[in-house]
């Protein structure tokens, strides 16, 4: 893999025809192109030790994509398979890279871009590079062959003259075909737990750093040396248009230097946020359900706008604390050749340890602050969720009495936030320059007082200095709110280093009349804080096509049992089957071969789509035959009117600023959510609760007739 590196790229033409042979890798080679890609865009965790995975088994030509994630998981990278429209294939031929792309039974690899062509990675580890548009017709090819008989008729019967046949049957095709999704699309990258640190080394944040670093010291540094020349020549007398001139000409050249710097931040802050992002993101979904529940809705809006906050706050606050120490070491260079060379820079120093141990004092007020603003949000939301309730129930002479206490509680911080934060901000700029001029009378009551020029360089090094402890003290409020940000979604941020179980096996599926479909022996769980289990020694055995009623008191272990054969819960003792294989061998797709509609209160509509709330378990976005599936199951559970009703259809939005459900109607969409994700077992908690007899009938054949395994949970 080695001969890989420092490879140039050969051109391979821009005729179809001209695409080497060895840059396509059989699907025996998949294992390969994968391994190599990774090696040349530095994603394996460990070069030197990782293996390829072993060639894909025949017979799989339908779910190649699948063997790429598993294969890239093993690998430690993430292999994401994506679809574009015909029209958008050469963009994502230009810009895709690293990917892989299935292509007449076989896989190009996608290496990169080289002057606006895709760069393809040969078998023999050449680089060659493409035609997009080309090689955009040659992958789509399948799709133009299939209309090209009819668009012949057409054209003949048209009379269209030969000679404009193959360019009107070209522009006849692209229009028909353009919109059209191509599959085999597999893009490569690291996985949002790989560490973050290596995450950003990947994105060459580290480099962009040093970049901007270099750029403020060069852009400081000679908006010194400008003014030096003007204060020079000022003091010596010989100011004249030629010095002007000088100081224009290096002030219009730092221009360039200064876009580039802001535009280097920008990229920066931007790259930092969607590695951020991508990672909070992560770990919000890889947080435990039980732990999200016992939060409430304000806990969880308040962690989101600190999340929010953090991005821009520690990046801010990071820039305007490197930018003053940029300029606080000019200051101090500058003050070494003022009137006071020792005392200056002596007291500058003890100025800046300082603000330092300060900073402490106002990182104190800010979380206290911060800390009653959540108690605020997390009680504002609570009650305005809650605000019916409160009408009917709670007296109105003590409605307003906790508010009134919170409210007091959060003036009493501000107050002190703002004391300190006003002494912190204009205090240090005011002691520093009453120390700095009063450091100049040892000098100004020497026998030989320090010249002009030093005096004038003192006083330019003084201002310089007390800019950069402003920069810096404002950089340090914005580090302490967004350190405060961090101790809120910290836990959100390090749940996202867990890797999610790729497992190593993929389920067949089970014929009927065999062994258990999914079993449980001797299961135990027992909820966090609690010593009492509520599951203890549950037993139980789901062949394929059963159908099995639960039934039990509220509080007897029936969701939770729910919970742990779908995997949303891990036990704390026993032992738990699906198809002979445990959850450490399948991996997280346990969750597509048993699904299950949890309690109405758990479930939810998301602000989207008619059609994404009902079939969010498949891929999305949806193709026309699951469009259409997702229509006749309504029909089937008495959703048909409502379809009807609303103007949008299947693409009505939905949700809390969209069309609004009745009660039946919302226990219907989650109800056919889960049948539409075809899993081996679904299991119904307590979904027909809501219904009317004539509808709960209706509703349950057609569960019945649709899942191959069905479970149904119900109070007796």
């Amino acid at each position: 893999m080695a001969a890989l590196a420092g490879q140039r790229p050969e051109r391979g033409g821009s005729g179809m025809s001209l695409l080497p042979e060895a840059a396509l890798w059989p699907t025996s080679a998949l294992g390969e192109a994968l391994e190599a890609l990774a090696l040349r865009h530095d994603l394996l965790p460990r070069a030197d030790a990782s293996e390829a995975p072993p060639p894909p088994p025949t017979g799989l030509d339908t779910d190649l994509t699948q063997w790429l994630v598993r294969a890239g998981a093993r690998l430690g990278i993430e292999a994401l398979p994506v679809s574009a429209a015909v029209r958008e294939l050469p963009a994502f031929l230009r810009h895709g890279g690293p990917a892989l792309v299935a292509i007449e039974g076989a896989f190009l690899a996608l290496d990169g871009v080289r002057r606006g062509r895709p760069i393809a990675l040969c078998r023999d580890g050449r680089r060659v590079a493409l035609d997009a548009e080309a090689l955009a017709a040659r992958v789509a090819q399948p799709l133009a062959a299939a209309l090209q008989p009819e668009v012949a008729r057409v054209l003949g019967a048209a009379g269209i003259a030969q000679a404009r046949r193959e360019q009107v049957s070209a522009a006849m095709i692209a229009a028909r075909i353009g919109a059209q999704a191509v599959k085999g699309l597999v893009l490569l990258r690291l996985p949002a737990h790989a560490p973050f640190l290596r995450q950003c080394r990947r994105a060459g944040l580290h480099w962009r750093l040093l970049q901007i670093t270099a750029l403020f010291a060069l852009l400081y540094g000679a908006d010194l040396w400008g003014w030096s020349l003007i204060g020079g020549a000022t003091l010596s007398g010989k100011l004249d248009w030629g010095w002007f001139a000088a100081w224009a000409l290096l002030a219009f050249t730092l221009l360039p230097v200064q876009l580039l710097a802001g535009w280097s931040e920008a990229v920066f802050a931007l790259e930092t946020g969607r590695l951020l992002k991508s990672r909070l993101l992560a770990g919000a979904l890889a947080m435990p359900p039980d732990l999200v529940r016992r939060r409430g809705v304000g806990e969880m809006i308040g962690q989101i706008m600190e999340a929010q906050a953090l991005e821009g706050l520690a990046l801010g606050g990071a820039f305007a604390v490197l930018v003053g120490l940029i300029e606080l070491v000019l200051a101090g260079l500058v003050l070494r050749a003022g009137a006071a060379p020792v005392l200056h820079p002596a007291l500058l120093a003890i100025t800046a340890v300082g603000c330092a141990g300060f900073g402490l004092r106002v990182h104190r007020s800010i979380s206290g602050w911060t800390r009653q603003r959540l108690r605020m949000t997390h009680y504002l939301i609570e009650a305005m969720t809650g605000h019916r309730t409160r009408l009917a129930q709670e007296r109105p002479a003590r409605r307003d009495a906790s508010e009134d206490t919170r409210l007091a509680g959060y003036l009493r911080s501000a107050r002190t936030m703002d004391r300190t934060a006003l002494g912190f901000g204009a205090g240090l700029s005011l002691g520093w320059s009453l120390a700095a001029l009063l450091a100049l009378a040892p000098a100004m009551a020497s026998a030989a007082p320090p010249a002009p020029t030093a005096l004038a360089i003192s006083l330019g090094g003084m201002l310089l200095a007390q800019r950069a402890l402003g920069g810096i003290g404002g950089g340090l409020t914005s580090l302490s709110r967004a350190r405060f940000a961090w101790g809120q979604v910290g836990a959100i941020f390090r749940s996202g280093n867990r890797a999610p179980q790729s497992g190593a096996a993929t389920i067949a599926p089970v014929a009927s009349g065999g062994g258990p479909l999914l079993e449980a022996r001797d299961l135990r769980y027992t909820h966090a804080g609690s010593h009492t289990p509520v599951l203890q020694g549950a037993n139980l055995a789901i062949a394929h096509g059963d159908r099995i009623l639960i039934e039990g008191p509220s509080g007897g272990g029936k969701s939770t049992l729910a919970s742990l054969l779908t995997g949303l819960r891990q036990p704390d003792g026993g032992l738990l089957l699906l198809a002979g294989l445990d959850r450490p061998t399948i991996g997280d797709a346990w969750h597509s071969h048993v699904t299950a509609a949890p309690q109405f209160h758990e479930n939810h509509i998301l602000s989207g789509t008619f059609a994404f709330n009902l079939l969010m378990g498949r891929q999305w976005p949806a193709s026309e035959a699951d469009l259409a599936e997702a229509a006749g199951l309504c029909e089937e559970l008495g959703l048909g009117d409502l379809l009807r009703r609303m103007p949008g259809g299947l693409h009505q939005r939905i949700g809390e600023t969209g069309w609004q459900l009745s009660h039946g109607e919302r226990s219907r969409v989650f109800l056919a959510r889960a049948l539409l994700q075809r899993a081996a077992v679904t299991i119904l908690d307590e979904s027909f609760a809501s219904l009317d007899p004539a509808t709960m009938d209706q509703c349950l054949r057609t569960a019945l007739a649709r899942s191959e395994t069905l479970v149904v949970i119900a109070h007796p």
